[in-house]
């Protein structure tokens, strides 16, 4: 049984159609990476699964069952612009710590410095943002992260350091991720499937590329 299922799913935004009957399944373990132009509502395709809106209509599985609205959501969002995830008004250390308790040993993998946990986000860079708002969803209770351009703020070695971690990740428990970003050289690098969107037709389609 595939971990994720989305059967016709079809998400509007704006009164625009951005997907429509959208249906594909992710086993567990498995990294997809997703390339598309700005604009064509992959980051609110991340929002819906991530339970941060609804679709407009479908419906989203998880090991064949629904989406519980109750409790920790299965699906964490890292979203491009990470300072979205964080109460303004609350340290950053304060938003983990209300997911799970990290130890040192998470800090030292992500290149989190203890005292980026005692500031707000207005305080930090979007780079230490985007490690933090990693760090609170790697909560042990997740089973698919979706990573939107996360590592794009960051230099080329702590970007590597990063995507280690998280495909050590998906081999390890397994955690499944799916991926979007513009870089399709780090999307062909770090997934196990790729696809692309479609931006020739009215709404937005995803085709597979073929890479296995």
């Amino acid at each position: 049984m595939p971990l994720l299922e989305l059967k016709q799913l079809s998400v509007e935004q704006a009164g625009k159609v951005l997907w429509q009957d959208l249906s594909f399944s992710l086993n567990a373990g498995e990294r997809l990476g997703i390339s598309a132009p700005s604009g064509t509502g992959k980051t609110t395709l991340g929002r819906v699964l991530a339970q941060w809106q609804a679709p407009t209509q479908g419906s989203i599985l998880i090991n064949g069952k629904p989406l519980s609205e109750k409790g920790y959501c299965p699906i964490q969002l890292v979203p491009q612009h990470p300072d979205k995830c964080f109460n303004p008004f609350r340290t950053t250390g304060e938003s983990v710590r209300d997911a799970w308790s990290p130890d040192k040993y998470w800090l030292e993998k992500l290149r989190i410095k203890p005292e980026w946990l005692t500031r707000r986000p207005n305080e930090l860079s979007g780079g230490e943002l985007a490690r933090i708002a990693l760090l609170r969803a790697l909560d042990p209770r997740t089973q698919i992260l979706i990573a939107d351009e996360v590592t794009a703020q960051l230099d080329a070695q702590i970007q590597a350091e990063i995507w280690k971690v998280l495909i050590d990740e998906s081999q390890k428990r397994p955690l499944s991720l799916i991926i979007f970003s513009h870089n399709k050289a780090l999307l062909e690098k770090v997934s196990t499937k790729v696809w692309w969107v479609d931006t020739e037709k009215s709404v937005s389609t995803i085709k597979n590329n073929g890479l296995s």
